[in-house]
């Protein structure tokens, strides 16, 4: 069953609230601005606060302007920062995994590194590329982003039987291929 039909069949409930009348504005001029319907809106919205930003907030996520960030990543070494990945990967990330989803699987990794690039607006691309998961990220984040990315990726990979080859970087972008160990 595709994505679409499932969305279809979907179970909802009619439910009527009352809301200020600035907001209500302000979401109508968003459904005009993004031609979608309030419905479209309001329901994507709930869902983003629900299964997005609660969670978040519960793990201790914070948020923070992109060139603090950037500045903040570029002013470590590259081998300081994949450190740290190393470290993060196999505690953060893992528990954030455990928290949001209750398992770990090479799904649940690409499902909420997706939701991570899609929260900080990086552009995010996920493709099969011979038999094997490849992802390309398009993004501003500085120049040693990209390496603590992959390192923390590997690094839980790898607790699960996979890992990242043909790592490529760029000043905008970078990409990588998941594998199961032992394959080429």
């Amino acid at each position: 069953m595709t994505f679409q039909e499932k969305q279809i069949l979907k179970k909802t409930d009619n439910v009527s609230i009352r809301i200020d009348s600035d907001l209500s504005s302000k979401l109508h001029e968003k459904c005009l601005e993004q031609k979608i319907s309030l419905n479209t809106l309001i329901n994507h919205l709930l869902d983003k606060q629900v299964n997005w930003h609660e969670l978040t907030a519960e793990l201790g996520w914070i948020s923070m302007f992109r060139s603090t960030f950037r500045e903040l990543t570029d002013a470590v070494s590259k081998d300081e920062i994949k450190k740290i990945a190393q470290s993060t990967g196999s505690s953060d990330f893992k528990n954030s995994l455990n928290y949001v989803y209750g398992y770990i699987d090479l799904d649940s990794i690409l499902d909420l590194f997706k939701k991570i690039c899609l929260s900080m607006n990086i552009q995010y691309r996920a493709m099969e590329v011979n038999g094997k998961n490849k992802i390309i990220i398009q993004h501003d984040l500085g120049k040693n982003w990209p390496y603590f990315i992959v390192k923390q990726m590997n690094s839980i990979l790898n607790e699960i039987g996979y890992r990242i080859i043909n790592d490529e970087y760029n000043k905008q972008g970078f990409s990588f291929e998941i594998i199961k160990v032992g394959e080429s």
